[in-house]
């Protein structure tokens, strides 16, 4: 499936994905940011969504 540009989900930036449901880097990162903040118990970093992730995700969503 070849990649088009959409607008990020949260900001409208023009990003570059597979489907419309983008996000952009900078968003992506402003959440985790946020998220890291939030965590009461003591976890100090997340790990980076990287492209076997981010391709588990995408077969999760698509058998949901």
């Amino acid at each position: 499936m070849p990649a088009s540009r959409f607008p990020c989900r949260a900001c409208g930036l023009s990003t570059e994905g597979f489907d419309t449901y983008v996000i952009c880097s900078d968003c992506t990162l402003a959440f985790e940011r946020r998220f890291r903040e939030t965590i009461q118990d003591g976890v100090q970093h997340l790990p980076p969504i990287t492209g076997e992730t981010e391709e588990r995700l995408r077969r999760l969503l698509d058998d949901w």
